[in-house]
């Protein structure tokens, strides 16, 4: 699987640069908070140097022929109208959103719930989704945008008058793990840190906020034993935590997200990578 790769020329050393996950989000359940969803987006647009990355479960996506269905579930901006094709009003809705920023949007990848629309009704809404935020962001048909469920992601920094760059490895993944606790979701995170070669791994699914950083041990061509900082976060929810828990029989869960803090300039490289918890 191709890498998706995305540039920044001119890069002054004291540069700094900020991605927003926008994860799980779920517009068109009732518990999906589109007042901050929308205050996210308007943050976004207000900074020039901030980016963000999709990670899945944009929209519910779920029909009334879905065993998942609840009238009660839905969003209250739904009206009979819509029932008829439910996944194309809360797509419409949520690029209303985000089409303002998609010049400023890195990647994509598929969450759960667009997986499902694809296996169960062939319809492919993640694909609109990618197609519709190209356009309007004005790239071309060849340019790639979109991701499966997973994907790697190379950020380059070229340095303003001087041929040299610094490059940051993401991996984006819209995430597989449950359960009510911390632990799985720690240790799951914890392997992928181990396993895959990336300085920062993002993950959703799970509407939880959470960063680990390891360390892997190696030697370098000189000899030199060396440590290679990597860091993983989960990207947290839009939706309100007390009633999407009421429905799902879960465990209350905080309504927050992340940012991600790039440095490219710095000389060390756990300086040039830090993620903020917001909420």
């Amino acid at each position: 699987m191709p890498a998706l790769r995305r540039e920044w020329g001119a890069v002054k050393r004291g540069d700094t640069f900020t991605i927003v996950p926008l994860a799980d989000i779920h517009l068109g359940n009732a518990a999906s908070d589109e007042k901050l969803f929308g205050s996210v987006v308007q943050r976004i647009r207000d900074d020039p140097d901030c980016y963000w990355v999709g990670l899945g479960d944009y929209c519910e996506f779920i029909n009334r022929s879905d065993k998942r269905f609840s009238v009660t579930a839905l969003a209250d901006w739904l009206r009979v109208e819509h029932l008829a094709d439910l996944a194309r009003a809360q797509r419409d809705r949520f690029l209303d959103y985000v089409l303002p920023i998609a010049d400023k949007c890195l990647g994509l990848v598929s969450g759960n719930h667009e997986t499902a629309i694809k296996k169960y009704y062939e319809r492919d809404i993640h694909y609109e989704i990618v197609q519709a935020i190209k356009q309007a962001a004005g790239h071309p048909p060849e340019y790639r945008l979109g991701l499966d469920v997973c994907g790697w992601m190379l950020l380059v920094f070229m340095r303003d008058g001087v041929r040299t760059r610094r490059s940051l490895k993401l991996y984006l993944h819209h995430g597989f793990v449950g359960g009510k606790l911390a632990g799985a979701k720690a240790l799951n995170m914890q392997r992928w840190l181990w396993t895959h070669d990336a300085d920062l791994v993002l993950f959703g699914h799970s509407h939880n906020t959470g960063v680990q950083v390891e360390a892997v041990e190696g030697l370098s061509r000189g000899g030199k034993v060396t440590y290679s900082h990597r860091m993983g976060a989960y990207a947290g929810t839009f939706m309100r935590g007390a009633e999407y828990a009421q429905q799902k029989g879960y465990f209350p869960l905080p309504l927050s997200q992340i940012e991600v803090v790039l440095r490219p300039g710095a000389v060390e490289q756990r300086d040039r990578l830090r993620v903020v918890t917001i909420g």
